[in-house]
């Protein structure tokens, strides 16, 4: 929401049928869309590429429709004063653009076009779902407008997914999903997302939204919507227990931390979140009891049975109860910068010891055995389920590639082809015949569509976030979905592309680009 001053002026537009159609379409992405299978898990990434093609094909069409009629019916002296639409764009639109080009010369020159046209070699992230990408970006970023039943049927459709992974987990199977399949589908499918590196891709989108959508709605019933919702979620990518999942949670969490840190109420809101979030985490760990013979992960593990998690859960509540009666007394009370600029510090200093413990077991002392926790601290082949050896590997063909290859790449989402002269080693080091994918969706674009596609894409990713950051003061949705878009690029250093949740990630991120927009015209000096 902007604030007015003595120089600002406020300009509110109408809500038109443009700006209800996105948000309609909004919805059926956020509820049908994750919640749709056709056949269990046969063809689950097909029936989630083609509920997106669909549903975003239909609103390409209507809002192209309207944007014409209105330009038809527009008299002269409505297009004189009217802005330029190129002076009206943005880096971030820029940047996507740029990715856009990039991703069809890569196209055009590719030895496998077909493939890079439609990414049958990999995930169907081809240029016809980057294309598709870009177009509901364009749509969404200039058409949407907050409506709050859109999330709370966000919140809902996420709890939904969620639950249905959590019984899944503790081996109930209410959508008959699993039947027909071998216990190594039943080990690493879940709920109607697919593979649970996946579901927690999924998480990782839909818990930020949910927990900032809790700290700064003032809607009171949404409000409790969004904490129950993120809390399930969160119970949810403990049961989904993939490593990517909390690489981006985590970090992101603490990130809202440190964003909020100054300001008690909100600061008030984030523990009560936290502590919900853990006293689920307790929940499970009840209900894991009566599954003795359950195998756990690790961070299941830590998150569940530790004296850590208690330890978290009782900080997280006392600091709640703290903050509570601290907002009740100081209202809107702002703690120094000092406090921000300390925790800030306190962070970095965090980052760096990880670094130096990464560089130390990598290259001094490669040879002392390491525990379950520790062994992320030693890049080697095995790293992660042997994704080191995918990644040591993909950079052995960047190094190796020629002048067009490194700028454009080899085709969109043909890395199958790039990386098949190690298919022999990959099967008899670690018995996978194939790979279509880096799992790491950076290194899967250098590879793909170049170094040219790579810059476009962290651009892109990386502007909308700062400027995100940027108007945050003036409108908290900026912040809001800027969330998503975060944790989403954390977690996809060890994840991968596909059209079942990277389709959330670019809608998030013309959201975000919508809200900053919203802002900068609503606000003219």
């Amino acid at each position: 929401m902007s604030k007015k001053n003595n120089k600002t002026k406020t300009v509110k537009e109408r809500y038109r049928v443009k700006n209800a159609l996105i948000n309609y379409y909004l919805v059926l992405m956020f509820t049908v869309f994750p919640l749709f299978f056709a056949n269990k898990y046969y063809s689950i990434r097909h029936d989630k590429l083609f509920v997106f093609l669909i549903f975003s094909g239909i609103l390409i069409v209507v809002e192209s429709i309207i944007l014409l009629c209105n330009l038809f019916s527009k008299t002269n002296e409505d297009k004189l004063h009217k802005p330029k639409w190129y002076t009206m764009l943005s880096i971030t639109d820029c940047a996507f653009g740029v990715l856009i080009l990039s991703s069809a010369i890569s196209t055009l020159f590719s030895a496998y076009p077909l493939d890079s046209l439609t990414g049958n070699q990999g995930r169907n992230n081809g240029l016809i779902l980057m294309i598709f990408y870009f177009l509901v970006y364009i749509v969404t970023s200039r058409t949407y407008k907050f409506k709050e039943y859109v999330f709370i049927t966000f919140a809902v459709a996420s709890a939904v997914v969620s639950v249905l992974c959590i019984l899944n987990f503790f081996g109930i199977d209410p959508l008959g999903m699993y039947k027909g399949y071998s216990a190594q589908v039943v080990n690493d499918f879940t709920s109607t997302i697919g593979n649970k590196n996946l579901m927690s891709s999924f998480c990782c989108i839909t818990i930020p939204v949910l927990l900032m959508l809790f700290m700064n709605s003032e809607n009171k019933i949404a409000k409790y919507i969004y904490l129950t919702s993120s809390s399930i979620g969160f119970a949810g990518i403990i049961c989904a227990d993939s490593d990517s999942g909390f690489l981006g949670l985590i970090p992101l969490l603490v990130i809202i931390f440190l964003y909020y840190i100054r300001n008690i109420h909100k600061l008030k809101a984030y523990f009560i979140g936290i502590s919900l979030m853990l006293i689920f985490s307790k929940v499970l760990a009840v209900l894991c009891l009566y599954l003795p013979e359950k195998s756990l992960g690790a961070i299941q593990i830590l998150l569940i049975h530790s004296k850590l998690s208690y330890i978290l859960l009782g900080c997280a509540v006392i600091l709640a109860v703290a903050l509570w009666i601290a907002d009740r007394k100081f209202e809107n009370y702002l703690l120094p910068k000092a406090v921000q600029y300390i925790a800030i510090g306190i962070f970095a200093v965090g980052i760096i010891a990880v670094v130096g413990l990464i560089i130390y077991y990598t290259f001094i002392d490669a040879k002392t055995p390491l525990n379950s926790f520790m062994k992320y601290f030693r890049f080697d082949e095995k790293w992660g389920t042997h994704r080191g050896f995918m990644w040591i590997k993909s950079m052995d063909i960047v190094k190796n590639s020629n002048a067009k290859d490194i700028l454009f790449g080899c085709g969109p989402d043909t890395f199958k082809s790039a990386f098949a002269p190690y298919f022999d080693e990959l099967n008899e080091k670690y018995g996978n015949t194939a790979t279509n994918c880096a799992h790491n969706e950076l290194l899967n674009y250098l590879i793909t569509i170049g170094i040219v596609g790579l810059l476009s894409y962290l651009t892109m990713v990386i502007s909308v976030i700062v400027r995100a950051v940027k108007y945050g003061k003036h409108n908290p949705l900026t912040i809001v979905f800027a969330s998503a878009v975060l944790c989403y690029l954390m977690q996809s250093v060890v994840n991968i592309a596909q059209p079942i949740t990277t389709p959330l990630f670019f809608i998030f991120i013309a959201l975000t680009e919508s809200a900053v927009r919203q802002v900068k015209a609503n606000t003219q000096t």
